[in-house]
């Protein structure tokens, strides 16, 4: 058995997940090993002078995050190093899901927004007044630079994928199709099925969609709209610089032709160009905080031109009516009480430690950036057999296939940087090990 201790806890941080990442923090440095028998939970926790409860809660979290595996008996061991296959059914360590842990500091934000809520019955009302300002709240997150939206056309949406099922709901026309990138966020490609949308396809270089390609395909098929993510894209993380969303806009306009332009990580990167919404008045905006901050702050932000207003509101309550009261506040509290711009900037600088880390473990092969929640690997050959590979071997990434919007899309993994750091760390010496053979 090793005789371990982990260090004290960060203040705000709840004790049992300070311990599961400070298990995941000594085996990424090498101070707990494979195969090594961790303290009984009872003798720990005396210890630590916490409860028995705290210990087996952090046993379980690192059980989930594949740290390790318990044996009914014989207690609790360090998990085998991610090189050897995994066994059936055991945990995965998880670089395929982009979504922020959601505990720490967000968790201390929040805490005392919920009090003041709870001590006033009305700050969830249904009244006109908190609908403005959570419109207020939105277009204070989505303005950038110069760009000011007005309030007035903005609205709030139950997370970013409600706000684009409902633009695809309303600009989608029958025998018409929807442009996008080779590589296209996956909730594109799942709305898009789910209501049969037609999507056709332009490919990019290195700052993004290219827009001879654009202007060639409205020339030759009758388009409905133009799919963009200009701001760290999902899955390849590149970044549009000003002149090329210039040139898109450009090219849109002349073609009279409706953009849906995704932001879910705009708040992230700080100096990013401006939107392709102050470049072109017929875009549809879609931001939110759900993906920046914490997933359960499922809140998003949708902002439109008048004119295309009215269906788009019918269209996102034909779909899920309206986003909870409750997590709506919350998100307002925090945009206008400053709160919601900190937090992310802290999220960027960890994120951007993590993309670096991957920069230095997985060398020229991985395009991360920073300070984006994921890194996209390029592979020359099959990105779906190297996911599976992985996934033997207990570690959980995303394949070509979930982004690919054509067969012929270009190969490669994205890998998520957004989990607790001590998993992250463990994940990516997992993949480099893979990858080097």
């Amino acid at each position: 058995m090793t005789i371990w201790e982990p260090p004290a806890p960060p203040t705000g941080v709840p004790r049992y997940l300070a311990l599961a990442d400070a298990i995941g923090a000594d085996i990424a440095a090498g101070r707990l090993r494979p195969g090594e028998r961790l303290p009984p939970q009872r003798e720990l926790a005396r210890r630590l002078g916490v409860t028995v409860a705290t210990v087996g809660r952090a046993y379980q979290v690192a059980v989930r995050r594949g740290l390790l595996t318990g044996e009914v008996g014989r207690g609790t061991f360090v998990a085998p190093a991610p090189s050897r296959p995994a066994a059936p059914g055991a945990a995965l360590l998880d670089l395929a899901t982009v979504h922020p842990p959601g505990h720490g500091a967000v968790h201390r934000a929040v805490a005392p927004v919920l009090h003041r809520i709870a001590a006033d019955p009305l700050a969830v009302s249904g009244e006109d007044a908190d609908a403005v300002r959570h419109r207020i709240a939105g277009a204070r997150w989505l303005a950038y630079g110069d760009w000011r939206p007005d309030p007035a056309h903005v609205e709030v949406t139950a997370g970013g994928q409600h706000g684009l099922a409902a633009a695809l709901a309303t600009l989608a026309q029958p025998r018409h199709v929807v442009v996008t990138t080779e590589l296209t966020n996956p909730g594109l490609l799942a709305a898009a099925r789910l209501l049969r949308v037609e999507l056709a396809t332009v490919p990019s270089d290195e700052w993004g969609p290219r827009p001879d390609a654009v202007d060639r395909i409205c020339a030759r098929r009758r388009v409905a709209a133009l799919h963009l993510h200009p701001t760290l894209h999902n899955p390849t993380v590149v970044t549009m610089p000003a002149r090329r969303r210039q040139e898109i806009a450009a090219v849109a306009a002349a073609h009279d032709l409706p953009v849906i332009e995704e932001d879910p990580f705009g708040a992230l990167l700080p100096d990013r160009p401006p939107p392709v919404a102050a470049l072109h008045p017929r875009t549809v905006l879609l931001g939110g905080i759900t993906k920046t901050l914490a997933p359960g702050l499922r809140i998003g932000y949708r902002y439109a031109p008048p004119s295309l207003a009215a269906p788009l509101s019918a269209a996102a309550r034909a779909l899920a009516w309206a986003p909870a009261p409750l997590v709506a506040e919350v998100a307002t509290q925090l945009v206008l009480g400053g709160a919601a711009v900190p937090l992310a900037a802290a999220r960027a600088a960890e994120l951007a430690a993590r993309a670096a880390l991957a920069r230095d473990l997985l060398g020229d092969r991985v395009y991360a950036p920073g300070p984006a929640p994921f890194a996209w690997i390029r592979l020359d050959g099959d990105g779906g057999q190297v996911a599976e590979r992985a996934r033997r071997r207990g570690l959980a990434v995303a394949g070509t296939a979930e982004f690919a919007a054509r067969r012929s899309a270009p190969a490669g993994l994205r890998v998520s940087l957004s989990a607790d750091d001590a998993s992250v760390r463990t994940a990516l010496h997992a993949l480099a090990r893979l990858l080097g053979g």
